[in-house]
């Protein structure tokens, strides 16, 4: 427990030294500003996507920079040298990136409250953010582990937007027919923007099930068979051994 604390601290201390912390809140303060100007039915559709994007590609984003700024301090050769397991170093990524998220859905919440008085299912919103974080926190860390320097991470995340995102989002505004999203459905960010939108409207219980279900297999999967694997792999590259 207390390597934990030490790994969380130090990766909170990362985001607070590389001003991470500070640009995901311009970007919170961006996307309130825009909300200013909706209501109705389209304020209904801009609050889901809010949280979607920071719980998928800012996180992304977060863990991949961490990343990239830990091989610039050789962080990870201390780590290696220290009792720090690999599952509490992993552990403590999918942990940063939640409580971060976390701290996007009060915030926003709040704000939105002040402004507009909306409010929504606060409940479905914490678990839908949870799950589709730590999926997506998992995703980041595999990118980190394919990209050999920033700016291949970049361009990464940039295909993953475009191939995977992109649909979900054109379905959230309306441009494409919600009956085509049963076509995506293998897609983590369709799935992610299901269980998110059911914070602000009515969704059959059977997809609600199927989402959590699914997302956490992935998890699952993710971990067991393509960052755990890895891990070692990537630690070798990155110390030059």
């Amino acid at each position: 427990m207390a390597n934990l604390q030490v790994l969380v601290k130090g990766e909170f201390d990362r985001l607070n030294k590389y001003n991470l912390f500070s640009a995901n809140f311009v970007a919170l303060l961006f996307w309130l500003v825009i909300a200013w100007f909706f209501e109705g039915q389209e304020l209904q559709i801009f609050i889901p996507f809010i949280f979607l994007m920071d719980s998928t590609m800012m996180t992304i984003l977060l863990v991949g920079a961490t990343l990239f700024y830990e091989k610039k301090e050789h962080t990870i050769n201390s780590i290696m040298i220290s009792p720090i397991t690999e599952r509490q170093y992993l552990f403590s990524k999918v942990l940063v990136n939640v409580l971060n998220s976390l701290f996007t859905v009060a915030f926003v919440s709040i704000a939105l409250y002040l402004m507009k008085g909306v409010t929504f299912n606060y409940l479905l919103l914490v678990g839908g953010v949870i799950i589709v974080t730590v999926v997506h926190t998992m995703i980041g860390i595999r990118i980190a582990y394919m990209a050999k320097d920033f700016t291949s991470m970049l361009v990464y995340f940039i295909m993953y937007t475009f191939i995977f995102l992109l649909p979900s989002i054109l379905i959230l505004v309306g441009v494409i027919s919600a009956d085509f999203g049963r076509y995506l459905m293998i897609l983590p960010p369709e799935v992610s923007r299901i269980l998110i939108n059911a914070s602000v409207g009515e969704i059959e219980t059977g997809k609600l099930l199927f989402g959590y279900g699914y997302l956490i297999l992935l998890s699952i999967g993710l971990y067991r068979f393509m960052i755990k694997p890895k891990f070692m792999d990537y630690v070798m590259r990155e110390t030059g051994v």
